[in-house]
């Protein structure tokens, strides 16, 4: 069994999920919170994989932000080593830019969409058993273009590449396809003011959460053990 190591930048934006089923395989987490100053590991070698989770701030941040240019450097590292990574929105980001993609600020995509799967996604060993198009939770400003040599899985209408993976076992996936009704619920809660900012309603995600959470979830939970059947 294996230890796996997941990067938090935001209170409630953790693994959900993603946790639940690495312990469900008999896998530990070792979970490092960058929003209460814990260091980014340099070596991700002691490591069964690595996944990087969402946070407000920006790959060109790294300027103000030290621990962005540090993750993008263990991505890197993680990759060349062919560890299983998940990057989940802004880690997806982060991945992206270690791949030598440019992330920039674009249109914001905040709410339950319809996400398309690429033909590539059909035959991959992850993303395979996903419908042709599903409803998940978008929460972005940033997008960036298919990194070179990578493979496009997943596209919205408003996020062109919307999941990718490099090589064999890395991925980055832009929706927020970890989080449970509850950790919605509470991401809503607190982020009231950014969504009257957009404008999005809060009370449309709840509604939408209702209906699309429960079985989106049950498609997640798919993938992360087809994700972690990479271990080897």
């Amino acid at each position: 069994m294996a230890e796996f190591l997941v990067l938090q930048h935001e209170p409630m934006e953790g693994p959900g999920t993603i946790a639940d089923e690495i312990r469900s395989a008999g896998h530990t987490v070792r979970i490092v919170r960058i929003d209460q100053k814990e260091k980014v590991p340099t070596d991700p070698a002691p490591f069964g994989g690595l996944v990087v989770m969402g946070g407000t701030m920006g790959v060109y941040d790294q300027g103000n932000l030290v621990h962005l240019k540090e993750e993008i450097e263990l991505l890197e590292k993680a990759v060349k080593m062919e560890k299983p990574v998940l990057g989940i929105c802004l880690g997806a980001q982060l991945l992206a830019a270690a791949a030598g993609a440019e992330v920039k600020p674009g249109e914001k995509e905040i709410g339950w969409v319809p996400v398309h799967k690429m033909p590539e996604a059909c035959k991959d060993p992850v993303l395979r058993r996903l419908p042709e198009n599903f409803p998940a939770l978008m929460w972005h400003g940033d997008h960036f273009w298919l990194p070179k040599g990578a493979v496009h899985l997943l596209s919205s209408q408003k996020c062109a590449c919307a999941g990718f993976r490099m090589g064999k076992k890395a991925y980055g996936l832009v929706p927020h396809l970890e989080m449970t009704a509850a950790m919605i619920d509470e991401m809503v809660s607190a982020s009231r003011k950014e969504l009257a900012a957009v404008p999005v309603e809060p009370a449309q995600i709840l509604e939408d959460s209702s209906e699309y959470a429960e079985p989106t979830e049950e498609l997640a939970r798919t993938m992360w053990k087809a994700w972690l059947a990479l271990v080897g």
